[in-house]
């Protein structure tokens, strides 16, 4: 049975078929984030076999494939380009259905799609898929999610701005994803489950900092990464903490960091050593760099606070700090 509905995808609304299609004449989509970046190493498009094959071994088709058979059939439709019967979503669900057809060609040989207009435009493609994937079900895995932004981006040279709002996201978010993708590229790691990693790497703001001033940190930390030599994509904020310190003994450890001669938990561990990441020595460290600011002594006269006021508290603090400073000698 044929019929009729009207599907929106941005601000257009397209007229699509709901019909059933025989799966053997249907394609995968060679740019589907979930085999793209595993089967296009090499910069060959992959072919259909190599995609179903890659497909059909993945334990979400399987448990697709068993609850598809329970359900007697497809509850959601694929969604085909016509003309050339590409599967634009639910590539997945059609390798599934390999699966089944296999064992039963009389009974899954058939499946349900919606078909739209042979003449879909990429944008419209990019457009339709970033609202399922990025700002929908979100069942592409973050790698995923931005692997198809940024060939998007690349492809297209629109500004990321654009893309952002065409797909709901904020222009800092589509950035970020970008980034990331750029810089694994740039070191030649597109393993999607080190992703978390490099995302971890990338928005920390401390680490950012000695990024800036040495770039060679990024290949040391890919490295560490690409080896397994760190362990967690978490563990990464361990040298941001270290970073984070600021002070003489933690800028000597991130250049050895740098240099190679320690690594993140070798790095943190001197720094905990130090007794730096301690609450209470955060709370000194923080009063030692704001009275040693050399605007410190303006601030508090451009201040409308009472100087008379502030210069009686640091008497007191100057007192207490000598009980404080004779009672640690003694105890040293």
């Amino acid at each position: 049975m044929t019929s009729k509905e009207i599907f929106t995808v941005g601000s257009e609304d397209f007229e699509v078929i709901i019909t059933e299609l025989k799966q053997s004449e249907l394609k995968f989509y060679t740019k589907n984030p979930r085999v793209y970046s595993i089967l296009n190493i090499n910069g060959n498009e992959p072919t259909q076999e190599e995609i179903e094959d890659y497909m059909c071994n993945q334990e979400h088709v399987k448990q697709l494939k068993t609850s598809i058979q329970s359900n007697g059939g497809l509850i959601e439709p694929l969604i085909v380009r016509g003309g050339d019967n590409t599967v634009l979503e639910g590539n997945s669900r059609l390798a599934a259905y390999r699966l089944l057809n296999s064992k039963d060609p009389v009974k899954w040989g058939k499946v349900k799609c919606k078909v739209f207009p042979a003449d879909l435009k990429e944008e419209t493609i990019f457009r339709l898929l970033g609202q399922l994937h990025l700002i929908g079900k979100k069942d592409w895995e973050p790698f995923e999610q931005a692997n198809y932004l940024y060939r998007r981006y690349k492809e297209t040279k629109l500004p990321i701005e654009s893309m952002a709002k065409e797909l709901g996201l904020t222009k800092n978010k589509a950035k970020k994803m970008i980034e990331v993708i750029e810089f694994m590229k740039e070191h030649n790691d597109l393993e999607k489950k080190r992703w978390s990693y490099y995302e971890e790497y990338i928005k920390n703001a401390s680490i950012k900092k000695y990024r800036d001033t040495s770039p060679e940190i990024d290949t040391v930390i890919a490295e560490q990464i690409k080896t397994g030599k760190i362990k967690e994509a978490s563990d990464i904020r361990k040298l941001g903490e270290v970073a984070k310190v600021g002070d003489r003994q933690s800028k000597k450890i991130m250049k050895k960091v740098i240099a190679g001669s320690l690594d993140v938990y070798e790095a943190h561990q001197e720094i905990e050593a130090s007794g730096k990441l301690d609450d209470i020595a955060k709370k000194i460290h923080k009063f030692k760099k704001l009275i040693n600011d050399d605007t410190f002594i303006q601030q508090v006269i451009n201040s409308e606070n009472d100087i008379m006021g502030i210069l009686y508290d640091i008497k007191k603090i100057s007192k207490r700090l000598d009980v404080i400073k004779k009672d640690l000698e003694d105890n040293c």
